[in-house]
């Protein structure tokens, strides 16, 4: 586990495949993460998995970037000061 924080990297299609390993990647190099995915159920196991083993700051949004509505819900959790500091999309 990585003591400092570098900041919050976002992670598109984190439920699974490549998405779940960068960003089981990113948290061991000490970044705090938002995961986004269509599968709810999938982002909190991942997240409960970092959260436990890297001690990082997780979040998780629902959310299908190809529906305007979730889109827009995104954008605003993004606007409301999360020190974000990395994309992975």
């Amino acid at each position: 586990m990585t003591a400092s924080v570098k900041g919050t990297a976002v992670v598109t299609g984190a439920s699974s495949g490549i998405g779940a390993i960068y960003a089981d990647r990113l948290a061991r190099r000490g970044y705090d993460l938002l995961l986004v995915a269509r599968r709810r159920r999938r982002l909190d196991g991942l997240a409960k998995y970092l959260k436990d083993t890297t001690g990082r700051s997780i979040e998780v949004v629902a959310a299908d970037l190809n529906d305007a509505v979730d889109l827009a819900s995104v954008e605003t959790i993004l606007r409301e000061g999360v020190d974000i500091r990395m994309l992975v999309n």
